[in-house]
Parts: structure tokens; C-alpha cells; sequence
């Protein structure tokens, strides 16, 4: 096995003591904070950070604000944690949230969707519409109004905002974009809900995601959802990628989906999608909170955030010249 050192040690720790999926949901959810605030990348201080609720109807939900205190964006990403829509938060993903701000050098605008049991599908899918709506509207007030503004998310995160790029949300969520996302960032998504690849049996005991973990997050997300639930998130079975924009997704090797996140890389080139695809060969699922104790992780981070740095470089060299 070629993964990485420090992340094998942690996938190692991960599995002593009950089975993850077998906990009780609060300390899941805390257990999944932790890591971050542990292991994680950590605040940085050329990236500010403001919190805010924004208004979705008659409810409100949570956005923190990142902003690289010496670039000027050429991007604007609203990012969706992962966490298979039970777990996660703005504290799950902060560290990396602030890496890529201030890497990368982009606006980021993390988002505190509502989760699985308590809003399973498509409760999660209408506070990213709300949300990435909030942002394209607020763009002036924001100051952002210059920038590309796309989506981003991690594994659930992922499939979130490929739902919404994609635009396969039509018939169970009421609404429209209020302008299409210049583009979107993926980081091992979550594309086919059926778990049929032969790296979910190949992976999936032993590391932070396991087969078992990932049927937990089915379960309560989709709960007693028809199969338009399944169809809608299921980006992999889309026949009409059209409307896809401009991809930037990255895959591990050492993941339960592997294979679906490979699968939809070669569907997006085959349609003609404007396609950015690295593949970590010594990486697994979750590595994104890993990168405090282990140099090589943190090479492997700035790597990710270097594809956002050089798309958001090209965007502005194109503008340049016209």
C-alpha cells in the first residue's frame, strides 16, 4: 500500500472502538470536528473569516466568509462540506476552507446546510440553492461582483454541488439559479448512490470510509425518498451534461469512490466538458483534514489548491486580453 504515512495512521486510530457508523449521532458529529481542529490545516493568518446567517424564506442558515487579506480574487467558490449530509459543519472544514482561501488566493464561501436525519433529501439541496442564490444576488454588496462564482464541495459536498452546477435539482426542489456557477470543484464526490464499484468492496474496511459508514449515510439522508431522490443524486446515470461548466475534480486512490469519481471524470471528457482531473495516488477519502503532522498530505493540499489557483490565473488572462 503507497498511502501516505500519516494517513494511514489515522485511518488506523479511526478504526479502533466501535464502528463509526454504530455511534450515537452527537458524537459522530463531534467525533468529525475534531479532526479538523486536531489534524487539520489549521487558521491562517493572511485569510480573514466573517460569519454570517443568511435568510432562506422564513429560516436562516450559518455562511463563513473566507477572503485572502493580500490577493485580489479572480474566484468566488460557495464550498459544501462533506460528511455524507449527517455530519460536518463549518468547524469540520474550516482549516481547509482557509487553506484554499489563502493558497489558492479565492473567495470562499462555506456553507451550513441543513443535515440528514433531522432534513434528508432534498432539505440539503434546498439550502444550497438558497445559499449559492444569496451569493450571486449579494455578489455587489459582497464585493465579488468581478469574480467567476462557482461551487465546491467534498465527497456529500461534492455531490451538492455538482447538483446544483449540473442542474439535475429540476422537479424536487422549487427554484432556479439565479445565474448558472462559472464552474465547479470537486473533491472525491459522491456521483452514484447505488455503491456497485468494486472500490467500495475493495476499500471498504479499514479506512476512515467504509462501506458500512457510507450505507449509514445513504439510509438517513434518503430515508423513504422516491427513486427521483436516487436519480437527482446520482450524477453518474445524468445523460444530459450539456449545462455541465468548466470541472475541476480530483479523485484517491484509497477510497470507497474511487471508481464512481474516475467513471464520471471519463463521462464529463467524453461529453466535451471542459475538464481538470488529478488523480492522488497515495491519498484517501478525508485526507483533507489531515495535512497537520504529515508533510507529504500538506504537499498534496497545496497541490489541490494550485488547481483553483491556476484556473482562477487563466480566467483572469483571458479577461486580460479581451
Amino acid at each position: 500500500m503507497k498511502l501516505i504515512t500519516g494517513q494511514r495512521i489515522l485511518c488506523t486510530l479511526g478504526n479502533l472502538g466501535p464502528e463509526f457508523a454504530r455511534r450515537p449521532l452527537g458524537e459522530l458529529r463531534r467525533i468529525y470536528d475534531t479532526y479538523d481542529r486536531v489534524f487539520g490545516s489549521g487558521s491562517r493568518s493572511d485569510v480573514s473569516t466573517e460569519d454570517r446567517q443568511i435568510p432562506l424564506g422564513e429560516r436562516q442558515i450559518g455562511v463563513r466568509i473566507y477572503r485572502p487579506i493580500h490577493a485580489k480574487p479572480a474566484l468566488t467558490m460557495v464550498y459544501f462540506h462533506g460528511g455524507g449530509y449527517v455530519i460536518g459543519g463549518l468547524k469540520s472544514h474550516h482549516g481547509f476552507c482557509s487553506l484554499l482561501a489563502g493558497q489558492a488566493g479565492i473567495n470562499l464561501i462555506a456553507v451550513d446546510y441543513r443535515r440528514a436525519p433531522e432534513s434528508p433529501f432534498p432539505g440539503p439541496i434546498e439550502d444550497g440553492l438558497g445559499a449559492f442564490n444569496w451569493v450571486v444576488d449579494q455578489a455587489a454588496e459582497l464585493g465579488i461582483e468581478n469574480t467567476k462564482i462557482g461551487v465546491g464541495g467534498d465527497s456529500a459536498g461534492g455531490n451538492l454541488a455538482a447538483v446544483l452546477s449540473m442542474q439535475t435539482f429540476g422537479g424536487v426542489v422549487e427554484g432556479q439559479l439565479s445565474a448558472p456557477p462559472a464552474f465547479q470543484f470537486l473533491l472525491y464526490p459522491w456521483v452514484d448512490m447505488e455503491h456497485q464499484s468494486e472500490s467500495v468492496k475493495r476499500f471498504g474496511k479499514g479506512l476512515l470510509l467504509t462501506e458500512n459508514t457510507m450505507t449509514f449515510f445513504r439510509d438517513n439522508y434518503l430515508l423513504d425518498a422516491d427513486n427521483a431522490a436516487v436519480r437527482t443524486s446520482s450524477l453518474l446515470a445524468w445523460k444530459h451534461l450539456e449545462d455541465t461548466p468548466d470541472t475541476l475534480i480530483v479523485t484517491a486512490e484509497y477510497d470507497v469512490l474511487r471508481d464512481e469519481g474516475l467513471a464520471f471524470v471519463d463521462k464529463l471528457v467524453q461529453a466535451q466538458v471542459n475538464v481538470s482531473h488529478q488523480h492522488l495516488p497515495d491519498c484517501t477519502h478525508g485526507f483533507i483534514s489531515m495535512g497537520r503532522f504529515s508533510p507529504a498530505t500538506r504537499n498534496r493540499l497545496l497541490q489541490v489548491s494550485a488547481m483553483l489557483a491556476d484556473y482562477g490565473a487563466q480566467g483572469a488572462a483571458g479577461a486580460a486580453q479581451a
